[in-house]
């Protein structure tokens, strides 16, 4: 992981080609994806909402005696039965699952296990200069002015989800936990698989593929769920479906739990339900229900769950610091860019025109 420095938007869009080159193998440029902070001290760890309170000593991540469900599930699940039942009329198009929901929940400010993301550079240099490119001032927006140290994350989405294959690679414990109570699986099988064939069931040829390839929806997994009828397990035996695939299911969507340093979050697409979430070019990284309480912070000072402390995450991401915030958002407003950019309901758009003076 490295840090970069950017006092122009000019010296940003070319840290930005330094790091395509520096995330680059001999096979291809990967995609990135960008996330922008308006400051760069403790509150704004690389970690999602839901499990903040956990670290900060707020709370426990507590378990029950089967040690499959605990405190982190039932902070989730409150909070998915209440924005559904408040908000099941507002949304245009119905998310098709539990997992597609949260997406929706995440952009209306719900604490999940979603992070959010941007495939667009400008996007996230947008959120992290919001303060700066806000029409309207008051005292909030006039704090952060003065104080705020913005700074764009750039992550290569790809390559955490190989990290996350290789995990699959280097432990079998994970799948063993993954289908302990299947009694027609069997683990050491899968573990072959995934360990041999990555170019079977991870990398495709990128030549060809380079636009799909590596990125996955786990959205698109429910629905291949759902296609098979009940019949998943089978599937799994006979060969028909993917076993990584599989085991994104169990981890990333059914909630087996698993520690925070066995497995990174996996980088997510996901159907786009509002005319905000494809404004702002979303795309997520989910994090894996975590049995840490979070304890541990108390010793080192940082999130356990945060991206940047986790090992298996640092080749996935690089920093950028803005040194100069007033001019990047002057330069911003030059080519056009607005808040309503990022917030396009009606209020926001009017308080554009309204409080600009030319």
């Amino acid at each position: 992981m490295s840090k970069w420095y950017a006092r122009s938007l000019q010296e940003y869009i070319e840290m930005i080609n330094h790091i395509s080159e520096h995330q680059k193998d001999s096979k291809r440029h990967y995609p990135l994806w960008f996330r922008g902070h308006e400051q760069t001290d403790v509150y704004y760890y690389l970690d999602p909402g839901i499990y903040r309170d956990f670290y900060t000593a707020k709370e426990e991540n507590l378990f029950d005696d089967s040690n499959a469900y605990g405190t982190l599930w039932l902070k989730e699940e409150y909070r998915y039965q209440h924005f559904v039942a408040r908000n099941f009329d507002k949304v245009a198009s119905l998310p098709g699952s539990y997992i597609e929901w949260q997406e929706v929940m995440q952009h209306y400010f719900s604490k999940t296990r979603l992070m959010d993301w941007s495939e667009s550079a400008i996007v996230a240099l947008s959120f992290s200069l919001e303060a700066y490119i806000n029409p309207s001032k008051d005292h909030e927006v006039t704090y952060k002015q003065r104080h705020n140290s913005p700074v764009v994350w750039v992550l290569n989405p790809v390559k955490l989800n190989r990290a996350v294959y290789q995990c699959f690679k280097d432990d079998i414990d994970l799948i063993k936990d993954a289908v302990k109570n299947i009694r027609t699986i069997d683990a050491d099988d899968i573990y072959r698989k995934i360990k041999d064939h990555e170019e079977l069931y991870f990398s495709l040829d990128d030549s060809a593929n380079g636009g799909v390839n590596g990125l996955i929806s786990l959205s698109g997994l429910e629905d291949l769920r759902r296609s098979k009828g009940g019949t998943l397990q089978e599937a799994l035996v006979n060969g028909s479906l993917n076993p990584f695939f599989y085991l994104l299911l169990r981890y990333y969507s059914e909630g087996l739990k698993v520690d925070v340093k066995k497995l990174p979050p996996l980088a997510i697409i996901h159907p786009q339900h509002s005319v905000r979430i494809h404004e702002q070019k979303g795309a997520f990284t989910i994090f894996p229900y975590y049995s840490d309480n979070g304890k541990n912070t108390l010793k080192t000072g940082v999130s356990p769950y945060a991206m940047e402390y986790m090992p298996l995450c640092k080749d996935c991401l690089e920093e950028i610091i803005l040194t100069d915030a007033w001019c990047i958002a002057e330069e911003l407003k030059g080519i056009g860019v607005k808040r309503s950019h990022l917030y396009p309901e009606m209020e926001n758009v009017t308080k554009d025109f309204e409080y600009i003076k030319y």
